[in-house]
């Protein structure tokens, strides 16, 4: 595998995901998603392939959705979105919504930084 494939964007890959779900996840659930990031995760530190800045700003997600979501926890991302949702369905579109948002508020504040 080359190298432009093995550091692929996850951004780009959720993107996917958001486009066609049941491509990636076997239902349509803030959980299977939640899964399948877990795997991703677990193959690309088995592979030994190094961390990027998209990997690492998602790992920022949680401690972003504990500053907007008032309850107090420590389950992870997927739970706390299901809380705040009607059905696993519900809680994966918001997911792509709020992270829409995690993103761009990251973006903007790298913009202020002089970073970009």
């Amino acid at each position: 595998m080359t190298e432009e494939h093995s550091s692929a964007d996850f951004y780009e890959l959720l993107d996917e995901i958001r486009k066609r779900p049941t491509l990636y996840l076997p239902r349509y659930s803030i959980f299977d998603l939640q899964a399948f990031y877990y795997g991703y995760d677990f193959a690309r530190r088995k592979s030994n392939v190094t961390k990027l800045d998209e990997d690492v700003r998602f790992g920022e997600f949680l401690d972003w959705l504990r500053q907007i979501c008032p309850i107090k926890t420590n389950h992870g991302w997927a739970n706390l979105l299901f809380f705040y949702s009607m059905d696993e369905r519900d809680a994966l579109d918001k997911f792509f919504g709020l992270l829409d948002d995690f993103r761009a508020q990251k973006a903007e504040a790298e913009i202020e930084s002089g970073r970009v």
